[in-house]
């Protein structure tokens, strides 16, 4: 958790003092399919609420205590479990620190999947960040520790 914390935290500061907000490094034109930008996200993911900041605030404290709960139900001696809830409950803090610290969380991961031949409303994908990345996978790696664990409980056919 500490790792995310610190990583994300880092990265993002670095962003904020190297890169203008809505600018864009390593970036060569409108066919390429990843490049860092400095946005500055104060809705939920993707943008969603951006209007709202109440609903921006209270979703992640209600996530964080869903969180809470969740963790008195982990199995102690699964480190995928305690692996992943550490994902989960870093990247969750990286973006409340940003949340209540700056107004907003400072995205600045992008892909563009400019050769995909249809047009879709994420064509641009919007931006993210190293917290983001670490709830998805956290979360992922929940599930699949669960269903793992549920499975194991199951009685087995004679």
């Amino acid at each position: 958790m500490v790792f995310v914390v610190c990583l994300d935290q880092t990265a993002k500061a670095l962003i904020r003092a190297n890169l203008p907000h809505h600018d864009r490094a390593l970036y060569k034109g409108e066919k390429q399919f990843f490049y860092i930008t400095h946005e500055q996200n104060t809705g939920l993911v993707g943008g969603a609420f951006r209007d709202s900041r109440i609903v921006a605030k209270l979703a992640p404290l209600l996530a964080s205590a869903v969180l809470i709960y969740l963790f008195w139900h982990l199995d102690p001696a699964s480190i995928c479990q305690n692996v992943a809830y550490g994902m989960v409950a870093g990247g969750a803090i990286g973006n409340l620190i940003d949340r209540f610290r700056l107004g907003h969380v400072t995205d600045f991961l992008q892909f563009h999947f400019y050769f995909i031949p249809i047009n879709f409303p994420w064509k641009h994908y919007p931006a993210f960040n190293f917290a983001d990345s670490a709830i998805c996978i956290g979360v992922f790696l929940l599930v699949i520790g669960w269903r793992k664990l549920d499975r194991s409980h199951v009685p087995q056919p004679s």
